[in-house]
């Protein structure tokens, strides 16, 4: 896809792609798109923020979130209602909406507002094909809403070119309490004592089946305790970008790896094991810990399981000495830079700023609409049953209420949490490491599929027992020279 999106962008009229003349992109549909059009591209900004007028509308693509058959009608209702701004909304299947951006670009249909993940941001904005949204940021007080560490996760040249959606969701480790009352041990602080939990749950509970799953064995995010800190991918260190794979400690995660696989402590199909098989798996009541999302998978995982195992108790522990419990990029909210100046201002406080005000547009993106999604209960806001599926509450629209960057200012708007989402919560706000964005490398770009198979390649043989952590790592250098990550690293610290 970054190769697509990079020739595209290069090869389109750079006057009609990137500049930003004329009137806004008609949307995928043909419709037209939804900021004012002015004449005058390069017309300035508003002198103040209050100056900022309203766009005549506004078209928004998204890929996650709220969807047709959960009432999508009624929630462009609600928001054109409160804010007298027409609005456009497509809602895009996740496994196409990539493709729907390049095309978007290529066609001269680039919606006024989508999202991009930490991976997509740099190479969009690189080609110019996102407004720098730096001012308005801290025109509007925004900046000082928001952490400030996630902020320096997706700045890019000391640009700011998009607003995080929500707080990254992070992966943390769950384990069978349960379990380790029964064997009458605490929860593990060190890797010794996870090794002896992982053997203890193997030799002597009976119904365990997989002491350990992994969906795949190359995420760091995924086997914290394995990696103890090492990342098998691009990862700054001491505020240079570096190759994860050939640094010190991969050689150590590696062996630690390869061991608690050969002692069948690690789950046999790790190397090929998707999310859903391993969910699976700790649903069934057999795997005695999988590292996993915090927040609402917390209690998800907890109910699910307990509907096969009543009596089943998890715990989201901390840490072990030397693990790192990573949260993944931010996924930012941007506005084409094919708007002019007086556009992208309108786009970005009657969309983005109203979505973090803290009060009637953040409950909107948060919760939906009031009798739809959700109904007032005392001084708590209490969600609604889905449409297409009565028995789940719907949770969330567009921003998940619990990850969200700014507070609510409406203090009878909070929602009641079950301990299964805080407890795990607490734990991924403690301890989570923020991701930052990769920067622009065109090298990197085109060489990213195929240095992703080598890593892949090479741990799994590891891992597997089919090499040495030294012969794997040596062979993982020879491809990595080959493929050129020496010119690509050289590219991401500039």
């Amino acid at each position: 896809m970054k190769k697509t999106l990079a020739v595209l962008l290069a090869t389109a009229s750079a006057a009609s792609l990137l500049a930003g003349c004329g009137s806004s992109a008609p949307t995928a549909s043909s419709t037209t798109s939804a900021a004012t059009s002015t004449a005058d591209s390069a017309a300035a900004a508003p002198a103040t923020y209050a100056d900022i007028q309203k766009p005549a509308n506004i078209v928004w693509w998204t890929h996650d979130g709220l969807r047709q058959e959960n009432g999508i009608d009624q929630w462009v209702t609600e928001f054109s209602s409160k804010t007298g701004i027409p609005l456009e909304l497509d809602p895009i299947d996740n496994n196409e909406y990539n493709t729907k951006l390049e095309l978007a670009y290529a066609s001269d249909t680039v919606p006024d507002t989508f999202d991009l993940n930490g991976e997509n941001l740099g190479v969009y904005a690189s080609q110019g094909a996102i407004a720098d949204l730096t001012d308005l940021v801290k025109e509007s007080g925004l900046y000082d809403k928001i952490d400030a560490s996630l902020w320096d996760a997706i700045t890019l040249d000391g640009k700011i070119y998009g607003v995080p959606r929500e707080t990254p969701s992070t992966v943390v480790t769950y384990v069978r309490k349960d379990w380790l009352d029964r064997l009458g041990m605490e929860v593990p602080t060190t890797y010794d004592e996870f090794i002896e939990m992982l053997t203890r749950f193997k030799n002597e509970i009976p119904e365990c089946t997989v002491p350990y799953t992994a969906p795949g064995l190359k995420i760091a995010q995924n086997m914290p305790e394995f990696y103890q800190g090492a990342v098998a991918d691009y990862v700054k260190v001491d505020g240079q970008w570096v190759d994860g794979m050939q640094q010190d400690n991969m050689k150590a995660a590696l062996q630690n790896m390869q061991d608690a696989y050969a002692a069948g402590l690690i789950d046999a199909e790790a190397v090929t094991n998707t999310t859903s098989a391993c969910r699976d798996e700790w649903y069934a009541g057999g795997v005695g810990v999988f590292s996993y999302w915090g927040g609402n998978w917390g209690y998800t995982l907890t109910v699910r399981l307990q509907q096969n195992v009543p009596d089943a108790e998890v715990v989201a522990i901390p840490p072990i000495e030397g693990a790192t419990y990573r949260a993944t990029a931010p996924s930012v909210q941007v506005i084409s830079a094919k708007l002019s100046a007086d556009e992208i201002a309108s786009v970005f406080k009657y969309f983005i700023d109203y979505s973090h005000d803290g009060g009637e547009g953040q409950v909107l993106f948060q919760s939906g609409v009031e009798g739809v999604h959700w109904q007032q209960n005392g001084d708590k806001l209490e969600p609604m049953p889905e449409i297409s599926n009565p028995d789940n509450l719907l949770t969330k629209c567009f921003v998940t209420p619990w990850l969200a960057v700014s507070p609510l200012t409406l203090t009878d708007k909070n929602m009641e949490l079950d301990a299964a989402i805080t407890d795990s919560l607490a734990v991924a706000d403690k301890f989570a490491v923020n991701t930052p964005v990769f920067p622009v490398s065109e090298t990197r770009t085109m060489i990213a599929s195929d240095l992703t198979t080598a890593r892949e390649n090479a741990i799994a043989r590891v891992v597997m027992g089919q090499l040495t952590p030294e012969e794997g790592l040596a062979e993982y250098k020879a491809q990595a020279e080959t493929l050129n990550v020496a010119q690509a690293l050289i590219e991401m610290n500039k």
